[in-house]
C-alpha cells in the first residue's frame, strides 16, 4: 500500500496542436482576395488587343500577366497551407492534413491521416540541398515510417528561415518521444530540382544526386556568401555609376536620365552643332 501511495502517477502527454494562426490566414486571404479582380481583368484586356490588333504595350501587357500568374499561383499555394495544414499531436494518435504532392514545396492536393504512434516504426529527418554555389537552399525534411514500410512526408523547413506555425524536426522529435523511438537522422541529400519536379534524365541534369558531407555544406555556404556579396557589390557600383553619371549629364530630354547620359557620351560630337560659313565681304 505504501508502495503504491507513493508510486507518482503517469503523466499524459498532453495534446498539442500546430496550425497556422488566425493572422497568417487573414494576410494571405486578403492579398489574395484584393488581386485577385485585377488578375482576372487580364485575360479580357489581352483578348481585346489581339482581336483590334492592338500591339502597342501588348508585349509588356504579356509579361506583366505571365509574372502576375506567378504570384497569383503562389498566393493562392500559400492561402491553401494556411488553411488546410494541420498537425495535432493526440494522447494516442496524430492526427494530420498535409500536401499530399511530392516536392518542398505545398501543392493544392491535402490528404488526412490519423496514425496510432503504436504503427510508426521510425522517425527519419534530413537534411536536402538544392542548387549550386550560387543559390544554394538548405532544406530540412522530416516523415514518418509506419508499420507496413509506407512513409508520410512531414513536411520540409529552410534552415535560413524557419516557418514557426509548422517547425517539422521540432515536431519529428515530439512524435518520436510519444511513440517511444529515437530520431534517425539520415544525412545530407543533394536533390536536383529537375528531376524532383519534372522527372528528367541524368543526362539533362547539372549535378547528380547523392550525399554531401558537412565540409562541403560548409564550403557551399561560403562559397554562397562571397557571391552574394559580390553580387551587392556588382548593384552597388552599378548605382553609383549612374547618380555620377546623371549628375556630369543632367537629363535634357524625355529619355530616362542613365540613357540620356550614355547618349550624350557617345553622340555629343555628331549633334554638334555645324559651324556658320563665313559672311562675303
Amino acid at each position: 500500500m505504501g508502495d503504491a501511495a507513493l508510486a507518482a502517477p503517469i503523466k499524459k502527454p498532453e495534446r498539442t496542436l500546430y496550425a497556422a494562426g488566425g493572422g497568417r490566414k487573414f494576410a494571405f486571404a486578403f492579398v489574395f482576395l484584393i488581386l485577385l479582380p485585377f488578375f482576372i481583368s487580364l485575360p479580357p484586356m489581352l483578348f481585346w488587343r489581339l482581336s483590334q490588333g492592338v500591339w502597342t504595350g501588348t508585349f509588356g501587357l504579356l509579361v506583366l500577366a505571365a509574372g502576375f500568374t506567378v504570384i497569383m499561383f503562389l498566393l493562392f499555394i500559400e492561402v491553401m497551407h494556411s488553411l488546410m495544414t494541420r498537425i495535432e499531436l493526440g494522447e494516442n494518435s496524430v492526427k494530420m492534413t498535409l500536401p499530399a504532392g511530392r516536392g518542398p514545396t505545398p501543392v493544392v492536393r491535402y490528404r488526412s491521416h490519423d496514425i496510432p504512434y503504436d504503427q510508426i516504426k521510425a522517425v527519419e529527418t534530413r537534411r536536402e540541398i538544392y542548387g549550386g554555389s550560387m543559390a544554394p537552399v538548405l532544406l530540412q525534411g522530416a516523415r514518418l515510417v509506419l508499420k507496413d514500410d509506407s512513409a508520410v512526408k512531414l513536411g520540409y523547413v529552410s534552415e535560413a528561415n524557419s516557418d514557426p506555425c509548422f517547425p517539422y524536426p521540432e515536431i519529428a522529435q515530439k512524435i518520436a518521444e510519444r511513440a517511444g523511438l529515437q530520431v534517425e537522422h539520415k544525412g545530407n541529400v543533394r536533390r536536383s530540382l529537375q528531376k524532383k519536379y519534372f522527372g528528367l534524365k541524368k543526362e539533362f541534369l547539372a549535378e547528380a544526386a547523392g550525399e554531401v558531407p558537412e565540409a562541403e555544406i560548409e564550403a557551399l555556404n561560403k562559397s554562397h556568401r562571397k557571391w552574394v556579396m559580390r553580387i551587392i557589390g556588382l548593384l552597388v557600383g552599378l548605382m553609383v555609376l549612374g547618380i555620377a553619371l546623371d549628375i556630369a549629364y543632367p537629363p535634357s530630354s524625355g529619355l530616362p536620365p542613365a540613357l540620356t547620359s550614355i547618349t550624350k557620351s557617345i553622340m555629343g560630337s555628331a549633334t554638334a552643332p555645324a559651324a556658320s560659313p563665313a559672311k562675303k565681304k
